[in-house]
Order: C-alpha cells, then structure tokens, then sequence
C-alpha cells in the first residue's frame, strides 16, 4: 500500500516576513516616486507609452486576423463565382476579448497623454525657474552656457505654444480664431521646438564628454593619487552611467519629435510606443535608484 502524500508545506514565518518587508520596501519606494511631480510624470510617461505599445500590437494582430479571413472568404467564393461577376462581402467588425483589450489600452493612453499635458500647464513657472537658475549660477564653459540659454527660450516657446493648443482643443480658448488648422500648427510648431531642445542636448552632452576628458587626461598628466582615488573612480563611474543613459533618452526621443514636427507624422504607433518606453524605462530606473 503506498503511504500518503505529505500535506503541502506552510510557509515559515521567517520567510513570511521577508516577503511581507520586501513588499513594505517596494511600495515605500513607489509612494517616494509619486510624491513628487516628476516622479508621477515618469512614472505616468512610462505606462501611457507601454499602454501605446500593447494597443498597437493588439490591433495589429486584429489586421492580420481580418486579412487571413478575408483571404479564406475570397479563395471559398472564387469556386463558386461565374465568370464576370463580384463578390462583395462585409467583414465583421473585432469585437472579442482581444478587441476590446486593444480599444482600452488605446484609451487609457490617451487618456493618461492628456493627463501628462494639463500637468504641464504650470511648466512656463519651472522654465522660469530654470532662466533665473542660469542667469544666478551660469555655466562656466562658455559653449554650456550658450547652449543653455538657447534650451531656456526653445522651452519656453514649446511649452507656451503646447499650453495654447490644449486649451484651445478643449474650447477652454475662445474666439474663431482657434480653428483646428491652427491647433495642428501650434501642436506642431510647440514639438519642433521640443526637437530643437533634444538637438541641443545632444550638443551638451558632446561638450561635456569632450571637458570631463580633457579633466581626465590632465589628472593622469600630473599624477595626482590620494586617499579619494577610488571614490574619483566611483563617481566617474556613476557619471558615464548618467551620461549615456541621457544619449539613449535623447535617442529615443528625437524620432519621436520628428514624428510630432510633421504633420503626417513620420513612424508607426508601434514605434511611437516603443521608443516612448525606453525613454520611459531609463527615466524611471533612475528615479527607483534614488528612491532606496
């Protein structure tokens, strides 16, 4: 006779806690995210981008579905069709689980998009922050200082141009004047000066690769060692992390200016969703890094 089966085994309770003081850890890290705005607005950039991703895929697996059944309409039908005459036939709209999970993915995007814009309504008093920053402590490096300034007023023409197109699309801007070929070039119009902003950055980041190695090379020149050689080390470490996580950002976010610069758009929202989440992703780890 077989002897019975050991009952399923319980969980310690060391091991209980752990989980229980792992997840207390997880959820404190996020509340210190989302208790800053820019913390929400990662976060929300993050998962209305992954939204966008998930909901083009969907739809186009939908396409393909539709495609293969209106091959095997076709290829029933011609057997039985006479010479000259037309089939015409009325594909069914998707409708099914896999319907209706793409058309609520597509929504909660947009929806977390639109969200994202009225957050950056009050973005004119951060811009003026960041002049008032520069003009206070400017860079010493003439090239950072120039590129600066110039990243200061193409901000602040995207950000007044965007807040003026929102507005206007939600009939909260009056007037007749407001047409919605003018929405679409002031929508545009505040994204190529967004793309001006990531062209500039890219001019930043170079300028500062190009001094911190000269830095570099004139410390291995003079032969300085001491007592902070390895935390010099650490931090350089941590400072070529940073910089090339700002290239791939900026990477990720100049198809996508281009994209909104142009009125027919350039890439598909496949794209749109996949770069979106990799600036998404970078932005969001480094915000996980200082929450602990």
């Amino acid at each position: 006779m077989s002897s019975p089966s050991a009952p399923p085994s319980i969980p310690s309770s060391s091991a209980l806690r752990r989980y229980l003081s792992g997840a207390d850890s997880t959820l404190g890290r996020l509340t210190r995210i989302l208790s800053t705005t820019s913390g929400v607005d990662t976060t929300l950039l993050t998962l209305g981008y992954s939204l966008t991703l998930v909901s083009a895929q969907l739809q186009r697996t939908l396409e393909k579905q539709l495609e293969r059944l209106a091959l095997s309409v076709v290829e029933k039908a011609s057997d039985a069709l006479l010479p000259g005459e037309t089939l015409v036939a009325t594909l069914p709209t998707p409708d099914g689980p896999l319907a209706q999970l793409a058309a609520g993915s597509k929504a909660a995007a947009d929806l977390i998009a639109d969200f994202r814009i009225f957050l950056r309504l009050w973005g004119l008093l951060s811009i003026y922050q960041w002049a008032k920053s520069t003009y206070h402590s400017p860079p010493a490096d003439g090239l950072l200082r120039r590129v600066a300034w110039a990243q200061v007023a193409v901000n602040a023409a995207y950000q007044y141009l965007e807040n003026g197109a929102y507005l206007a699309q939600h009939g909260i801007l009056p007037g007749r004047s407001w047409t919605a070929a003018k929405q679409t070039r002031w929508w545009v119009w505040s994204s190529r000066f967004w793309a001006a902003h990531v062209v500039l950055d890219f001019v930043r980041l170079a300028r500062v690769r190009q001094l911190r190695l000269r830095n570099r090379g004139a410390a291995g020149v003079s032969g300085v060692e001491g007592e902070g050689e390895k935390e010099g080390r650490v931090e350089a470490a941590r400072e070529e992390t940073r910089w090339w996580d700002e290239i791939y950002v900026n990477a990720a976010y100049a198809p996508l200016t281009l994209h909104w610069s142009l009125e027919e758009g350039c890439v598909s929202e496949a794209w749109v969703g996949a770069l979106g989440t990799i600036a998404g992703v970078i932005g969001f780890r480094e915000l996980w890094k200082q929450s602990g």
